[in-house]
């Protein structure tokens, strides 16, 4: 279905992003009642909805959510995938072409990452991938989403929206912020996004065929009225506003500290007692043993660590090899030449004083035993270290703070172990090791192992709070029926009401 979203900054984030181009930022929104107030975020001008626009707006959404549900799943599918029809046949006739340059410009990210999160788009807003997720998330069935339907004699059940639904999205990734989108939309949701400075104008882009649509179709029409995508800065009264009056069902915060506490807080006063949802900061974890570490494995591992920088919540911080130092060695060379041919491909150019904290904990590193292998190349500068029985990156950042888990771009410690207990106790301390400061815990595992060995790695693994466990050459793909964070994220956007005909006694 795409990437495994979540990126794991707050709203402090977008305080370091300068937009390379001047163009405003303005809501996107189908509305008579829309005002807008000029705001400025790093030098570019940003138009808000006023106060008493969102708030309307938001009033309005339970009418429209009414009106939504009336409309058959499978012609909601329908629409969102007519959406990524058009978007697929726009990137191939090359109409995306300066999107694409602009996001590359304005993330930091290279053009060929741009190129392939922009191919995947189409795939979060196909109809039979919805449908799958729609379907897991549903055990009664997606008529459910129309109408009650009987479970058991004379007892009914219907799935009703649980909006308007208020999405605070992070980070630079595209895709992170269509998956809740959309699945709040398809499940009936008067929907307001707010994304990130960065993708803000690819997200209504995506989104723009939707009011082309509603020249002939209804069904496109209400959908058009029931999304409003509009950023607001991060002191801006309008977004304080919304919070804490607006008439909200569920607010959706994507990312971490401080920014979703002070949200939850804002939250807490709303006299709507919304639900509130928060995806946090996660990151990956990879782990192999010496009989499954071969060419295709140490390829994975390189590319999921190019990937994005490492800046998905999949992505592998951390690696365990199980086996001996010496199998470990030829493992961690053939990881640095994969790492050599793949990053070539994605231009990762840091400033001077990342260079020079990086140099820095490179030689603390080798100080302390561990071996460090690595590329002093200016646009792919990767760094593997190789330590035995523990981590020694706590010690070293406790020298060098800045080089924290949101500044650390391909960079891998590698700990070799002699057991699968060691390798999942590795994982289990992860969140308590001052190198990770800032994420709540391992989101995904991605797996090179024995099949001999995989269950009982498996078993030990569901007990240490992890979400997902993967192979490890696609750490960062989710299937369509994957859960979010160990949560059915469609089923948060209803509720359940139920009724019954009889009496029990």
């Amino acid at each position: 279905m795409g990437p495994a979203e979540g990126l794991w900054w707050g709203f402090g984030r977008d305080d370091v992003q300068t937009l390379t181009d001047s163009a405003e930022i303005k809501p996107f929104v189908t509305s008579d009642i829309v005002n807008t107030v000029r705001r400025e975020i790093g030098g570019n001008a940003v138009w808000e909805l006023t106060e008493e626009s969102a708030l309307e707006l938001l009033k309005r959404g339970r009418e429209l959510q009414a009106r939504l549900s009336k409309i058959d799943v499978e012609e909601r599918l329908a629409l969102i995938d007519s959406v990524g029809k058009i978007w697929q046949e726009r990137l191939q006739n090359g109409v995306l072409e300066e999107l694409a340059k602009t996001l590359s410009e304005n993330t930091g990210y290279s053009r060929k990452l741009v190129d392939m999160e922009l191919s995947l788009v189409p795939q979060v807003l196909n109809a039979s991938n919805i449908r799958k997720n729609l379907e897991a998330s549903f055990k009664l069935g997606l008529s459910a989403l129309e109408r009650f339907v009987e479970l058991t004699d004379g007892e009914y059940f219907r799935y009703v929206p649980v909006g308007p639904v208020f999405i605070i999205s992070a980070g630079n990734s595209l895709i992170p912020p269509l998956i809740p989108t959309t699945l709040s939309l398809i499940t009936g949701n008067f929907t307001l996004l707010r994304p990130s400075v960065t993708n803000y104008c690819a997200v209504v882009d995506v989104y723009k065929p939707i009011r082309d649509l509603a020249e002939s179709s209804d069904a496109a029409k209400l959908f058009s009225e029931a999304l409003v995508i509009s950023y607001f800065t991060h002191e801006s009264p309008t977004l304080k506003r919304i919070l804490t009056s607006g008439c909200l069902g569920l607010v959706n915060f994507w990312g971490g500290e401080p920014a979703r506490t002070v949200v939850e807080k804002l939250v807490s006063d709303n006299p709507h007692h919304p639900r509130y949802l928060v995806n946090g900061p996660l990151t990956g974890f990879a782990i192999v043993d010496e009989k499954s570490a071969d060419d295709m494995c140490a390829r994975g591992l390189a590319l999921n660590v190019t990937l994005y920088d490492q800046q998905l919540c999949s992505s592998p911080t951390m690696a365990v090899f199980i086996g001996s130092w010496n199998r470990a060695i030829e493992f961690v060379e053939r990881v640095g030449r994969f790492l050599d041919d793949i990053g070539s491909g994605y231009r990762f150019e840091p400033n001077d004083d990342y260079y020079y904290t990086l140099q820095s904990v490179r030689r603390m590193l080798q100080m302390k035993g561990s071996k460090v292998y690595s590329s002093n190349r200016p646009d792919n500068m990767w760094t593997l270290i190789l330590s035995s029985g523990k981590s020694q990156l706590e010690d070293a950042l406790a020298y060098f703070p800045a080089f924290n888990i949101y500044n650390r771009k391909r960079f891998l410690e590698i700990v070799v172990v002699d057991s699968l207990e060691k390798a999942t106790e590795q994982v289990a301390n992860l969140p308590s090791n001052f190198a990770f400061t800032g994420v709540d815990g391992v989101q995904t595992v991605g797996l090179a192992v024995e099949e001999t060995e995989r269950e009982k790695l498996l078993d030990g693994l569901a007990k240490v709070g992890v979400y997902r466990i993967t192979p490890i050459e696609d750490m960062y793909m989710r299937s369509p029926v994957e859960p979010y964070d160990g949560i059915f994220l469609a089923s948060t956007f209803t509720y359940t009401i139920y009724s019954r005909k009889k009496t029990i006694v």
